[in-house]
């Protein structure tokens, strides 16, 4: 499966919050996420990675192991391969990564709250020390343009970059080690 999606940084929550229930989006989840990356050892793991392994917890009940292959960049979007699967015990993916000679190059802690309209879904993102952002994926780089400006948040930056980059890049903060 293929991913579209962009970032729309610095938003305010709230206003997203009330834009997307007067839109009369589906809210999916409002979860507190754990998320700790694989990769191949020796590495930078500074966005060069053909490929990455995350492991994903919600609220620690929910476990989904996510690969994705490298990204292409659209506009303000980007692409890339993806595969995902749920897990029933995180500790057990993990030592099987560590046993394929993987290795764990980063965790974060986040809080996120996911709605679906129409083709869309957004994920409204809250790490320690930063603002808030959304996350909107959609069919292509045009429907992810109209979600922009349903929204209202065209005034805003719409960024391709992944979190890392964001977080790194325009915020200076450790994306390898992020906790509340």
């Amino acid at each position: 499966m293929n991913e579209v999606e962009t970032k729309i940084l610095g938003v305010d929550a709230d206003e997203v919050k009330q834009k997307l229930a007067f839109l009369e989006a589906e809210a999916s989840q409002n979860a507190r996420l754990t998320v700790d990356w694989y990769g191949p050892k020796g590495l930078t793991h500074m966005g060069d990675d053909p490929w990455f392994l995350r492991v994903r917890s919600y609220n620690n009940e929910k476990h989904e192991v996510t690969w994705k292959g490298k990204s292409d960049v659209l506009g303000v979007s980007r692409i890339h391969k993806e595969i995902n699967f749920t897990v029933s015990d995180k500790n057990e993916v993990m030592r099987f990564f560590e046993e394929l000679n993987l290795e764990k190059y980063a965790h974060q802690e986040k809080n996120r709250t996911s709605w679906r309209l129409k083709d869309w879904k957004f994920d409204l993102d809250q790490y320690p020390g930063m603002p808030a952002y959304l996350e909107i994926e959609g069919q292509s780089e045009k429907s992810i343009q109209e979600a922009i400006k349903l929204l209202g948040q065209q005034n805003k930056t719409a960024t391709p970059l992944g979190e890392r980059d964001v977080i790194t890049k325009n915020y200076g903060l450790n994306w390898f080690d992020m906790r509340f």
